[in-house]
């Protein structure tokens, strides 16, 4: 699990799925570029990310589903780690957030925010890429806490 987060944060959603489009300012590099819907794809990637480290999951009427998670592991083992690693998720779920706001409220959607003549955009997309980033290490941290220590999530070859 632990590796499928960290290679979904760093290689895949950092990388892939933001930078080259970022890099290449491509709209055809764009995740969902066909169906102007890249902000929702990114968000409930991060979201399930969130939803495997935390075992919890929102169910559409409104009912929330919990259960043992990797957070509890880390908690019965370093509680100062397990806040910090969660205000980290945290962090990054809000950053990746940002990219939905853009899209629904400022109608600057993800190929919009990618675009040359667009430095605000680049920013966002170039912030939430480091958040991922730092989420990537925290997912490392949690790992090293339990007794993981060579988690090395895919990169997809991109450096960060």
């Amino acid at each position: 699990m632990l590796f499928g987060m960290g290679s979904l944060s760093l290689g895949e959603l950092a990388g892939e799925r933001m930078k080259v489009a970022l890099e290449a300012n491509s709209t055809e590099d764009e995740h969902d570029c066909f169906s102007d819907n890249t902000h929702n794809s990114h968000y409930y990637n991060e979201q399930g990310i969130y939803n495997v480290y935390t075992g919890t999951y929102l169910r559409t009427d409104g009912t929330m589903v919990d259960g043992p998670s990797i957070a509890d592991l880390v908690e019965a083992k370093d509680k100062t780690a397990a806040k910090e690693i969660l205000t980290q998720f945290d962090a990054a779920r809000a950053q990746v957030g940002k990219l939905v706001t853009s899209a629904e409220k400022d109608n600057q959607h993800f190929d919009q925010l990618i675009a040359s003549n667009n430095p605000q955009g680049n920013k966002l997309v170039n912030d939430t890429i480091v958040a991922l980033v730092a989420q990537t290490g925290s997912i490392e941290r949690a790992a090293g806490i339990i007794g993981i220590d060579s988690l090395n999530p895919d990169t997809a070859d991109h450096e960060f």
